[in-house]
């Protein structure tokens, strides 16, 4: 639910992601036959890469574990707005113990904006991530 929930939120700014001269990339962790139905049912159309060995994960730091993800009250919290806002858990693609997260590279690798998720939900905002692009259009 909570990678659906992500996901349309920053896939609502394309256009303004764009304009600012930049890309939405997603990863996931499923293979690329979910990642294909998740990309048909969200209507999500910009470039969506699976990483299934999580690789990408581990490399950023990004935490995984039962405890990391659900052992917290912040993804209790997380879940009943994720839920309010219309998102449910469907059946889990990938690694269900594998926290996300944003990041806003620059051309040449330089990170611009990094948000690793702390617990379940937790999302960078989207207002923050916007903000971090705002200099690539000078």
């Amino acid at each position: 639910m909570f990678c659906r929930e992500q996901a349309v939120q920053l896939h609502r700014e394309l256009r303004t992601i764009r304009e600012r001269g930049a890309e939405l990339v997603l990863i996931g962790n499923g293979n690329r036959h979910f990642a294909k139905a998740f990309a048909d049912a969200f209507g999500i159309t910009s470039p969506l890469f699976v990483d299934t060995t999580r690789e990408s994960y581990r490399a950023l730091g990004m935490k995984r574990g039962f405890f990391a993800t659900l052992g917290n009250a912040a993804s209790f919290r997380n879940m009943a707005r994720a839920l309010h806002a219309g998102f449910r858990q469907g059946a889990t693609r990938g690694d269900a113990w594998q926290l996300g997260g944003v990041l806003v590279v620059r051309r040449g690798g330089e990170i611009a904006y990094r948000h690793l998720g702390s617990a379940a939900g937790d999302h960078a905002p989207v207002a923050e991530i916007l903000a971090a692009l705002s200099p690539i259009i000078a």
